[in-house]
């Protein structure tokens, strides 16, 4: 009885952590779209720097199925908010996957940069939400505390998120690379415990 109690858990526990690699990998294929979107804003807005600032249709259809009320910029933030999410989520997994294979998560330095770089952007993208909804204006690192208005103020906005996704999606694709050369990231694999 033990021993099937035993495979039982062990075939739980190899699920979970496929299930976990699926989550690393999708969530930072959902990153790479995600800077990829972002690199197309900030191109457009080097291009057309006196122009309101741009999105793609499919993040302008996303955003307004986000709107909360009348304020499209509700919408706007609850889509950062959710994307930033999503990708820290996968960092998440992918720490629990070097933790479930007992290995440190010390061995993968790149790893934990992303989760630290994530982690600080993904605050950023708590604090302009809550402000949205509790002084009507995302108020934060990224917009000045309210004093970057204005076309200059969107650019440098615009720049502050690109950066910091450009950061964190170098680290974390860095730490999939160590993880994947490991056996870690492999679909169907599992780190020996």
């Amino acid at each position: 009885m033990a021993l099937i109690t035993r495979l039982e858990h062990d075939s739980r526990r190899t699920d979970l952590i496929r299930y976990a690699q699926y989550a690393a990998v999708g969530g930072l294929a959902f990153q790479l779209f995600h800077l990829l979107e972002h690199f197309a804003q900030t191109t457009y807005w080097a291009l057309h720097p006196a122009e309101a600032p741009w999105l793609t249709p499919w993040a302008a259809a996303g955003r307004d199925l986000l709107v909360v009320g009348d304020k499209v910029v509700t919408g706007n933030e609850l889509l950062h908010l959710i994307g930033n999410g999503i990708f820290f989520g996968a960092l998440l997994a992918m720490a629990w996957v070097c933790m479930t294979g007992g290995l440190d998560r010390a061995r993968y330095p790149h790893l934990s940069k992303a989760l630290v770089s994530q982690g600080i952007h993904l605050a950023e993208h708590v604090l302009l939400t809550a402000t949205v909804f509790t002084v009507g204006k995302p108020l934060g690192v990224s917009t000045l505390f309210g004093l970057a208005a204005g076309p200059a103020g969107s650019t440098y906005r615009i720049w502050f998120h690109f950066i910091l996704n450009g950061i964190a999606t170098y680290y974390a694709f860095r730490a999939l690379h160590e993880m994947h050369k490991d056996g870690l990231v492999v679909p169907g694999a599992t780190p020996a415990a």
